[in-house]
């Protein structure tokens, strides 16, 4: 998964192509998860990463929201080259663990004097 950042300046995308062609004139359509938004961006120039293992674009989308996922093609005329996910997020310290759930759902901890009844059920 690629980790974007919500902002509309132009962002470093790096990949690891089904096919190493070194190309420009590359598109991307990046969908929204769960909105389906869509932007498609034409006239992508690739290149070769210092190591060649990865191919890398300067890309600067339109549509990203912080806290969002997305879902991304990236093809060379109708060639398709790469097909993956990104995730966009403002958080920038890899030390902290980042979760998808912060702040949305209350932890429900229970204790001994809870009047829980448990049914179990079993055959023979």
């Amino acid at each position: 998964m690629i980790r974007l950042s919500p902002t509309a300046n132009a962002q470093s995308v790096s990949i690891i192509p089904r096919l190493y062609t070194v190309a420009s004139n590359l598109s991307m359509v990046i969908v929204e998860d769960g909105t389906r938004e869509t932007q498609t961006i034409n006239n992508i120039t690739s290149t070769l990463s210092t190591n060649g293992n990865f191919l890398q674009m300067s890309i600067a989308f339109t549509i990203l929201t912080a806290e969002s996922s997305y879902s991304f093609e990236l093809k060379q005329g109708t060639t398709l080259l790469y097909r993956g996910k990104a995730y966009c997020t403002s958080q920038t310290d890899n030390t902290i663990d980042h979760t998808l759930n912060a702040n949305k759902y209350n932890n429900y901890v229970g204790t001994d004097t809870d009047n829980q009844k448990y049914i179990i059920l079993w055959t023979t």
